[in-house]
């Protein structure tokens, strides 16, 4: 019973007013029906792209925190701080969401109801409400690489415990900037025993399974193997066919770190790239407030227990 909200920019970041208007109502009819969102975003510019997304690597990281602080904000007012919702980009999912068996509702501004329903008269319309269709300032990149470089292979890691908008980032970018495949490193039980409400955690195989299916939504083009890992390194030090590892500012050191073990096997340096708008040191991008997007695991166990014990909080 998922509910489908397809969008249409020009550029990154040209963002008009109503588009953040659909999003609230989408969330909100979502939530109302007690099931789950999808964003479906096309893009002129990042079909231009497609072939090479590190050219406009920080202006589709920002675009795609924007989309997922409007969602979150949404979603806090209406005290569902754990409403799921995922944000793809028809542009290189590789798929048509609007054929996606688990889709029976589907968002829409009045001007396009009709043709929607003509294409795909099996679903159920909802007609959204606003005709602003005046644009916020644009997300520029300003730190992005000088010479943009295609990856084939490219890896990521992380616990991926209770699968937020952090690591949805954190994944879609990872799976966008590959040109064939993806290794995703999944933290192992064996190195998350001192964890808070370690009882919360999903098992590891369970968390693997999590992340291949949610990675089979983002992009099906290429291919993934997502394994656990035992160590900070995991595949990267072991496989010279990786040539990039994404990162967040908090895990930079670390990708230095596989660098250097890289160099001492004899395996070329991978390129980094940083994810900005999921790190804590960053509390808005380019002006756009991404606070929101800090919520963790951890504390998103926290949650779980307050409220199995009846002490349910909302966060800040």
């Amino acid at each position: 019973m998922t509910v489908l909200l397809p969008l249409h920019v020009n550029k990154l970041g040209a963002l008009e007013k109503r588009h953040t208007s659909f999003i609230e109502q989408a969330v909100s009819l979502a939530i109302q029906q007690q099931t789950n969102l999808v964003i479906s975003i096309s893009c002129d510019e990042i079909k231009a792209h497609v072939d090479c997304i590190d050219a406009i690597w920080e202006q589709i990281q920002a675009f795609l925190g924007t989309i997922y602080v409007i969602q979150l904000n949404t979603s806090y007012k209406q005290n569902e701080p754990l409403f799921d919702c995922n944000v793809v980009f028809a542009d290189i999912c590789g798929y048509s969401v609007y054929l996606e068996p688990y889709i029976k509702t589907v968002c829409v501004s009045s001007e396009n109801s009709k043709d929607i329903q003509q294409q795909y008269p099996s679903l159920q319309i909802h007609v959204l409400t606003s005709d602003d269709q005046t644009e916020q300032p644009s997300l520029e990149g300003n730190t992005g690489p000088i010479e943009p470089l295609v990856f084939q292979r490219v890896a990521v890691g992380g616990t991926f415990d209770h699968l937020h908008a952090g690591h949805k980032i954190l994944l879609t970018m990872t799976a966008i900037l590959a040109k064939r495949s993806m290794v995703v490193g999944v933290t192992d039980d064996c190195m998350l025993l001192k964890k808070k409400h370690r009882d919360l955690i999903a098992p590891t195989q369970q968390r693997v399974e999590y992340v291949k299916a949610y990675l089979q939504r983002v992009k099906r083009s290429i291919a993934y193997e997502v394994v656990p890992i035992t160590d900070p390194f995991g595949p990267t030090v072991t496989d010279p066919t990786i040539d990039a590892l994404v990162v967040s500012k908090e895990t930079l050191k670390g990708g230095d770190l596989v660098n250097s073990e890289r160099d001492m096997r004899g395996y070329p340096p991978l390129e980094l790239r940083i994810i900005d708008v999921i790190s804590s040191e960053n509390a808005s991008v380019q002006g756009k407030d991404m606070d929101v997007l800090k919520i963790s695991s951890s504390w998103i166990r926290e949650y779980i227990a307050n409220k199995k014990s009846g002490n349910s909080n909302n966060k800040d």
